[in-house]
């Protein structure tokens, strides 16, 4: 009699841990869902307050490292980058941008006995695929016009001349990327990185008898806001 009496006991405890154990695992299921819808929705909610239309301002420097064919040792300079620009999105993940850039590409030639500084400043539209993976990281691509040469010097033992008229524009193509962070759903700041990879041989004689073709590296803290 003892024994069944222990036994029914015993089964009673099994049946309340397993019930407790349901009602346990029922409240973790639950909370996973809840935690689960609440980052869906916060998602939503990002995703729609960002803005189509984005505006950005750009300042940095610029890093020349030309290609120079039978034009003797060239040797890159640093120099200044900065512009505006804008970028509108057509998908989830891919927009569209283009720029308005002021870019320095100096670089200078040597021989035994002198060196030559040649200061040029181009003003170039580039124009982008971009590719947004995450809203902190970009890639892009896209071909570039250096369709205004604002000036160009060339500085011979403390000379300084104006020899704008014998260069040419520039164009290539340009690839890079962005990395940054939102400081709201506004406003990102980050840090624009891009290689611009000239095609052009910017030297502006009938006849050339060398060639030289930009390689820029240029680097830009970077300011983006949401326009609609």
């Amino acid at each position: 009699m003892r024994g069944d009496v222990m036994r029914i006991l015993y089964c009673a405890d099994m049946i309340m841990e397993e019930e407790q154990l349901k009602r346990l695992m029922s409240i973790l299921i639950l909370g996973v869902v809840l935690i689960c819808h609440s980052s869906f929705a916060e998602r939503r909610a990002m995703s729609s307050t960002q803005k189509k239309l984005s505006g950005l301002l750009y300042g940095g420097f610029s890093f020349t490292n030309h290609k120079g064919e039978s034009a003797g040792n060239l040797k890159g300079q640093t120099g200044l980058a900065f512009g505006f620009g804008l970028d509108y999105k057509i998908m989830n993940e891919i927009s569209l941008g283009i720029d308005m850039l002021y870019a320095q590409k100096s670089y200078q030639t040597s021989t035994l006995t002198s060196v030559t500084q040649y200061d040029l400043s181009y003003l170039e539209f580039p124009v982008y695929v971009k590719w947004s993976p995450i809203r902190e990281f970009q890639l892009k691509v896209g071909p570039y016009l250096a369709g205004m040469m604002v000036s160009a010097n060339r500085q011979v033992s403390g000379v300084d001349s104006a020899i704008k008229g014998e260069f040419a524009n520039d164009f290539g193509i340009s690839y890079g990327g962005w990395i940054g962070f939102w400081a709201n759903p506004k406003l990102a700041v980050g840090i624009d990185m891009r290689y611009d990879m000239g095609f052009a041989n910017i030297q502006n004689v009938a006849q050339p008898t060398s060639a030289i073709r930009t390689r820029t590296f240029i680097s830009m803290l970077t300011l983006t806001f949401g326009l609609k």
